[in-house]
């Protein structure tokens, strides 16, 4: 009799002992898929669209620059400008630096929810801030008052576009590790 009870409670730890287990790996593997869903969605409505569009503008800014765009100080003087230059330098701002700034700029407001830190970082505010500032001068010119020499806030810079690239770079490799763990075979594990 003691030898029987011995075995049914050795089967009864070892039911519980198994149970416990699976319980715990389940857990596991549905926080592992709660954060690859977190980190596709990032990357999918916030960071890959943010990315691809910064990138656009740095392209078309350097390629302004490598066919001599006017400096900082011609641009902010009207009068140091050629009339075409002027013309040439506000067509690329109307039509693909501020478009794509104001994309960027709803993007990080519509899916704020996504950005990975706790906070709005200083970079994405102070990009979104700019392009407000930018619309100001932008409408202003249109009306026919003012002037838009300019923007009350500068554009962050290599500030900015560091933090969008570092940010999609990161989620992309945090997306790979979770994919790769995702199909790899599931183990128990102590501890």
């Amino acid at each position: 009799m003691t030898a029987a009870v011995i075995t049914a409670s050795a089967s009864i730890v070892v039911a519980v002992l198994v149970f416990v287990l699976n319980q715990r790996a389940q857990l596991r593997a549905e926080r592992r898929r709660a954060r690859l869903d977190r980190v596709a969605s990032q990357l999918r409505d916030l960071y890959g669209p943010l990315h691809a569009l910064v990138d656009v503008n740095e392209r078309v800014w350097q390629a302004l620059r490598d066919v001599d765009l006017p400096d900082m100080e011609q641009r902010r003087s009207d009068s140091a400008l050629a009339d075409e230059q002027r013309e040439q330098w506000m067509r690329w701002l109307d039509h693909a630096l501020m478009p794509a700034n104001v994309k960027m700029r709803d993007l990080i407001l519509s899916r704020a929810d996504l950005v990975i830190e706790d906070g709005m970082p200083e970079p994405l505010r102070a990009f979104c801030a700019h392009v407000a500032a930018y619309e100001v001068l932008v409408s202003s010119r249109e009306s026919g008052i003012g002037d838009r020499r300019q923007a009350l806030i500068g554009h962050p810079g290599a500030p900015y576009v560091d933090y969008v690239r570092r940010s999609f770079e990161a989620l992309k490799l945090e997306h790979h590790q979770l994919v790769a763990t995702d199909r790899a075979p599931q183990r128990f594990a102590a501890g």
